[in-house]
């Protein structure tokens, strides 16, 4: 097993990286609550969800949304810390 520190430095980037990715799936919840909202495509065999399978989609964007702000804040105000792990991988 393996350890890694994480850096007040390193905190920050993942702060960063947590609300960029709040901002992009909000982004596909407003899109899956657009089609929620339209009519039914004619097209039978579109790929894109429509109607509540759409809005589940959206509810289920909404709530990693808020899962990732968190993550971001927490990580914010976050003190430094150590994870085991067994991911080379993980060396970077």
């Amino acid at each position: 097993m393996k350890s890694k520190f994480f850096t007040e430095h390193d905190l920050t980037t993942l702060a960063n990286i947590c609300r960029v990715a709040a901002e992009r799936v909000k982004d596909h919840e407003a899109e899956f609550r657009k089609l929620a909202a339209a009519p039914p495509s004619p097209e039978p065999k579109s790929l894109l969800p429509m109607g509540d399978a759409a809005l589940r989609l959206a509810d289920q964007f909404a709530l990693q949304a808020s899962e990732a702000h968190a993550f971001a804040t927490l990580f914010q105000y976050g003190e430094p810390f150590a994870i085991q792990h067994t991911g080379a991988e993980a060396d970077a």
